[in-house]
Order: structure tokens, then sequence, then C-alpha cells
């Protein structure tokens, strides 16, 4: 089947880049930096912690703060080339990308909040008040309702930050859920295929905390080589989806006029 060929080959796409691997590295380092994890861990212990523990673990998240809208900004121009159908799949890390990193992370966190997180959010609060509140199941089983969310919402995200690439401002990708629903249903199948197949993979990567970091840079990259080029197909399929004549897709980093000029 096409679609399992698809998913095939973002694996094909990103593993092809010969640094492909420090690259998701590096990213996984400054999204969710394992010093945090190191030195956190052992502060939710009703134990005593030493105060330098607490000192470092107070300097590393500050770091943290400042370093984390890179990656996300990273996987948007993963995003990019997969909607545009540019190659090499994954960007190069340098000094004079980081502003550019750094804006688009902050426009994919917004997204993120309204479309992904926000829903989940209300998901599980809805689950805990009927079944564990009300009908008194045990809290243990709240855990088991948190995949499913994610595997219906995490394509209106992929939806959401692809709408911004075509043109539409960050509020009405943010906010606009019939649109997003849209361009949704158009391909609701591929979307949700993949989604799955990214809620299985990052349980398996997860399931050692420290690899957490690494794991959720590679799944973003991943899930956003996947749905650049299905929604690509959709804002093809649709009058709605495609982009408006003033607003073309965004060309990737080295595609861009004056790109690789000193």
């Amino acid at each position: 089947m096409k679609i399992f060929e698809d998913l095939k080959g973002g694996f094909q796409k990103i593993l092809s880049d010969s640094n492909w691997l420090n690259k998701i590295l590096l990213g996984g380092f400054l999204l969710i930096n394992p010093f945090l994890i190191i030195l956190g861990l052992p502060l939710l212990d009703e134990q005593p912690d030493p105060e330098w523990m607490k000192t470092a673990f107070l300097a590393v998240l500050g770091f943290n703060v400042l370093s984390f809208w890179f990656p996300l900004g990273f996987t948007y121009e993963v995003l990019r080339r997969a909607r545009t159908g540019s190659t090499p799949q994954l960007p190069d890390w340098s000094w004079g990308v980081l502003p550019r990193f750094a804006k688009e992370g902050a426009v994919k966190l917004v997204l993120a909040v309204t479309t992904l997180l926000l829903p989940v959010g209300l998901w599980m609060g809805f689950c805990w008040f009927v079944f564990i509140h009300l009908i008194g199941l045990p809290a243990g089983l709240l855990g088991m309702m948190y995949a499913p969310a994610m595997l219906f919402v995490i394509p209106f995200c992929g939806v959401a930050c692809s709408r911004w690439l075509d043109g539409a401002s960050v509020l009405d990708c943010a906010f606009n859920y019939p649109a997003n629903f849209a361009v949704f249903a158009r391909r609701w199948q591929e979307f949700l295929l993949a989604s799955l197949f990214l809620v299985g993979l990052n349980t398996v990567t997860c399931s050692m905390i420290y690899t957490i970091p690494f794991a959720a840079v590679f799944g973003l990259c991943l899930v956003d080589t996947w749905f650049g080029p299905i929604y690509a197909d959709a804002a093809a399929s649709g009058k709605a989806a495609a982009p408006s004549a003033a607003h073309q897709p965004s060309l990737p980093m080295d595609q861009q006029p004056g790109a690789g000029q000193k």
C-alpha cells in the first residue's frame, strides 16, 4: 500500500542524512536537557537533597528555558521541507539559523498548546471526572486514556503548523478548528495512520526515561516528514486548504533568496 511505502520513506529520508544522529542528539539536548532529568528525579524523593543539587537543577532549567525553542524551530524546518518536497530532510545546525529556529519554535509552541495540549488536557480532565471521580475506577487507569487522545490530536497540530507555512495567521491556525478539521477530513486515514505509528514509536523509545529528549526530537522530525506530503495532498484536493495567491508555501532556508551569500 502506498501509505505504508510513504511511512517507510519517512524513515529513509531521515536516516539517509549522514549526520542524522548528531542533529537529533543536539536537538534532544536543547529540547529537554538530560541533566535536567538526572538532577530532577532525586528532587522528587522525600529525602533531603544537597543544596548544590537544587542550585544546579535551577541553572540547567534556566538554560533549558532559553534553548528549547531551537529544536522546535528545527522540526518546523523539517515540516517545511516535507511540505515542499525539498531535500535534504534534516536542516543543518548553525549559529545563523538560530534566530529563525527560535521564532518558528515559538509559533509551533503556540499551535501545539491550542491544537494538542489543550484538547488533551480537557479530555484527561473529563476522563478523570467521569471514570475516576464519578464511577470510582482506580486512578491508575487514567494513564490508559492518554494515548487515544494523542492519536486524534497530533494530526490537528500538524495541519495547523502546515497552514501557517501556507500563509495563514498564527491565531487562525491556532483557533480556526473548522478549517483545520476540513483539511484533516480530506486525508483522515493517512493522518491517523501516521499518528498511530508515532504514538507507538514514542511508547517504545520513551520507555527508558533518559531517552525521552532524543526520542521526542526524532519523533517530531519523523511525523513532520510524514505530515508534510499528506497535508500537501489534502491542500491540493480542496480550495479551502489551498495556499492563497498572496501566500505561497515558504521555501526551505537553503532555497530562499540570498541563501549561501555572505
